[in-house]
């Protein structure tokens, strides 16, 4: 599994719900992808959110950090997920643009379901809160 990286932030979520863009992603950190990789695909917001989990298409193209990823098997999140709180998860060092395998990618996902099931918006007033430690 690679992180990836979506910037800007408002591109990058154009280029996921854009039909026409036949499931051609720039991220950054993509180019060593190849066929059947999993992206979690983070956004350059702050804090930073996770926005989606996709499948490449392909192995990347070398020269770019474009890479075709299976829209039928992307998962977008609604609310989108802090990346931060995903690290906080995983208990491990998480890192942008790292491919991670076996044991680590499954921490990883681990810690990103537990935060998809929590089913809240990624930045609300409590969720700063919690996510700077302060007791309530």
């Amino acid at each position: 599994m690679y992180i990836v990286e979506g910037r800007p932030w408002w591109r990058a979520l154009d280029r996921l719900v854009d039909a026409d863009m036949d499931g051609t992603r720039r991220w950054i950190g993509a180019k060593n992808c190849r066929d059947g990789d999993l992206l979690l695909t983070v956004l350059s917001t702050v804090p930073r959110m996770v926005v989606s989990l996709e499948t490449a298409d392909g192995d990347a193209e070398v020269s770019t950090d474009n890479i075709r990823v299976r829209e039928e098997r992307t998962v977008l999140f609604r609310h989108g997920i802090s990346f931060d709180a995903v690290k906080a998860g995983a208990e491990i060092n998480l890192q942008l643009y790292r491919h991670y395998e076996d044991e680590e990618a499954a921490v990883i996902l681990t810690a990103l379901d537990e935060q998809y099931r929590l089913n809240k918006p990624w930045f609300t007033p409590q969720r700063w809160i919690e996510d700077q430690g302060f007791a309530v």
